[in-house]
């Protein structure tokens, strides 16, 4: 142990091991998750790791703010005061305490990044509302032990470095003394007030977010220069009202309004399957990436579905389907009402209304045009009822009904091997249940279903696992677990007199964990099967002149289904070749936009960057090529148009149909 009789030296010395620390855990999330970061050299990590001291500092300034006051204060003490146990062991824990905490939520934060590419931020306290944190990070401490491992010896090196230098006072032996001691205290206070705003400026806002992407070189490399302590103070998505467009231009351009109505004269397919039940089915983290059959064109490529791949052939699926979001909470908005998030949600009305006014103002969607049509409308999830606001959302659209774990550990008390700790009722025991439960719905019906299992921590039934190949991520057999369990679904269901007057649409949440190199770039983190299946065989191929998403669906079922009241739509119908299509989605804290010609991406400040189309994702690897600047003309002024429109609502206007209705429309 070093002792020194100045606090200003002790204190200096606890600052600087502070920040090391948090540089520590910088690098242990660079290099947790390097592939994800391929633009990143030694330099600009470095380049990186000084921007990031600064939101280091924030933290530390905030954090240890009870440490620094009793070592200030103490000067002003008598010597036997500051010098008491009782005072100097709670300025030890004020110190170790929230640098521990500090170190917890960094290293935890590393592993969480490979499933939705950011930092965790304050949207995971509602994202995740009504889940223990404690069988959360129960589960953590096996899957992710190297983890474990890196917290343990990081909090060891915290606890070390400040019992290394420990100040000791003595007495006063001159006036002197004082002159110091009230020059550091004023010194120290000045450097804390501009820690805490993270700005040596008064004309910058507090902990100006713009201001640190200078130190990027790619939007992609935001995440490494934060701090998860700072970054769950902060919001998903910065919103600003754009105006790259007038008013009156903005709609000549984009509006998010469609109509379903024929594409021609000789049209047979709109509403060709007008009463049809509705099936929805969406697979908990099932990326294209793990598919079989749509990476078919890759020699050697490995499938963990075997029986989508099956399905497929006998289905009308997208070649280039992508999600148009990062986590569960965002693809219910895109696949039900057609509305992107971009890194917003649905799920906290306090949140909503003090922050993003209009976000949840929308008043069409798809459980409410088939409710008009007199459809049954359920929703089957394995978890607990309410969790994580999905019944909630569906329920606001009309969906009156709901079977959870709670329904099937009713009809099965017994079964307690079907739980999961985690999440819920595992997939296979739960859409065997479900089967079950959807012969006593009243046709025509509306069934939406999200499975689970194919989550972290990558449960699955006991003996299961040894029946599947290994993979090279955990979340590979687990794929194969989901997959097996919706071959089992339509085996129990393919002999019920409903099967065949049911239209199914199959796709994932968003996509997860990667490996492949093919899918290590923008698209690659969003593409997911899109898949609609006729039992009648009157949907059947591909679609692969343009790209599919999301917030297609919607508009497309409605086209089928010949419903033709308007709604709001951000997507279009797939069977309308005049149309635009595109995808759009929201990571890396920038908006994205997909198209078979391109990628663009636009930073929170309107700036807008092009790149060439993803090889085999967005189009065929002989037209991956740089875009025109026709393209690319084009295009942009489309992707402007959409988020300035998508802004003005969430901030200005609002999504109900009233005022996206077109004034020729009405």
């Amino acid at each position: 142990m070093i002792t020194t009789k100045s606090r200003w030296v002790a204190i200096a010395c606890h600052t600087l091991w502070a920040i090391v620390l948090m540089q520590l855990c910088r690098l242990l999330y660079y290099f947790y998750n390097q592939s994800f970061f391929p633009s990143v050299d030694g330099w600009q990590l470095l380049h990186l790791m000084r921007g990031g001291y600064i939101l280091d500092m924030v933290a530390i300034a905030y954090g240890l703010l009870l440490y620094y006051l009793m070592m200030i204060v103490g000067a002003y003490l008598p010597r036997r005061v500051e010098m008491s146990s009782w005072y100097r062991w709670i300025r030890h824990i004020a110190y170790i305490l929230p640098l521990g905490l500090f170190i917890f939520l960094n290293v935890s934060d590393t592993g969480y990044y490979p499933f939705v590419l950011r930092r965790a931020n304050s949207d995971i306290f509602r994202e995740f509302q009504g889940k223990s944190m404690f069988s959360f990070y129960k589960d953590f401490v096996v899957e992710f032990w190297p983890l474990t491992i890196a917290f343990f010896v990081l909090l060891a090196l915290a606890i070390a470095g400040y019992w290394l230098v420990q100040y000791q006072r003595e007495a006063r032996t001159s006036r002197r003394s004082y002159w110091v001691d009230g020059t550091c205290t004023l010194g120290m206070v000045i450097f804390l007030f501009f820690s805490m705003r993270g700005t040596w400026d008064f004309s910058s806002k507090p902990v100006p977010t713009m201001h640190f992407f200078s130190y990027t070189t790619d939007p992609e490399q935001f995440p490494l220069l934060q701090n998860t302590p700072v970054a769950l103070t902060k919001d998903a998505a910065s919103r600003q009202l754009f105006t790259f467009y007038t008013n009156e231009e903005l709609p000549t351009i984009f509006t998010p309004y469609y109509q379903a109505a024929p594409l021609s004269e000789s049209d047979t397919l709109f509403g060709s399957m007008q009463g049809r039940n509705v099936v929805v089915i969406i697979l908990e983290s099932m990326a294209r990436e793990y598919t079989g059959y749509l990476n078919r064109y890759i020699d050697g490529y490995p499938s963990y579905t075997p029986y989508l791949d099956s399905l497929m052939p006998h289905t009308l699926y997208a070649q280039y389907g992508f999600a148009s979001g990062k986590r569960s909470v965002e693809s219910f908005p895109s696949i039900f009402v057609s509305l992107p998030s971009f890194g917003g949600t649905f799920d906290d009305e306090a949140w909503t209304m003090d922050n993003y006014q209009h976000f949840d103002s929308y008043d069409t969607g798809l459980p409410l045009s088939l409710g008009d049509y007199g459809y049954h409308l359920k929703f089957y999830h394995g978890d607990e009822p309410g969790a994580m606001g999905f019944y909630s959302f569906l329920n606001r659209l009309g969906v009156q009904d709901q079977y959870t774990a709670q329904d099937y550990l009713a009809k099965h008390p017994n079964e307690s091997n079907a739980k999961v700790g985690t999440w819920g009722i595992h997939d296979l025991p739960f859409e065997q249940a479900m089967a079950e439960d959807m012969k006593s719905l009243q046709e025509p019906f509306g069934a939406f279903f999200f499975s689970l299992s194919n989550h972290s921590p990558f449960s699955m039934p006991k003996g299961y696992k040894s029946k599947l190949k290994r993979g090279t991520l955990p979340i590979h057999q687990t794929a194969q677990y989901a997959d097996a369990a919706l071959r089992e679904f339509f085996e129990q269901i393919k002999e019920e007199p409903w099967y065949r007057n049911t239209l199914f649409v199959i796709t994932a949440d968003h996509t997860s964990l990667s490996d492949q190199p093919l899918y290590a770039n923008l698209a690659g983190h969003a593409a997911t099967p899109i898949i609609f299946f006729d039992p009648q065989g009157k949907l059947q191929g591909e679609v692969s002149d343009y790209v599919v998403q999301h917030i297609d669906i919607l508009p497309t079922l409605l086209y089928l289904l010949g419903i033709t009241e308007p709604v709001l739509s951000y997507g279009s119908n797939i069977f309308d070749q005049q149309a635009e299509h595109y995808a759009l989605n929201f990571y890396h804290n920038q908006y994205l936009f997909f198209t078979k010609a391109l990628t663009l991406t636009m930073t929170a400040d309107g700036q807008v960057s092009v790149q060439k189309p993803a090889a085999y994702l967005q189009t065929e690897p002989n037209r991956a090529t740089v875009p025109t600047s026709s393209e690319v003309s084009h295009y942009t002024a489309l992707f402007k148009a959409i988020v300035q429109d998508y802004n003005n609502r969430v901030l200005k206007s609002s999504f109900s149909l009233k005022d996206v209705t077109p004034k020729s429309s009405e």
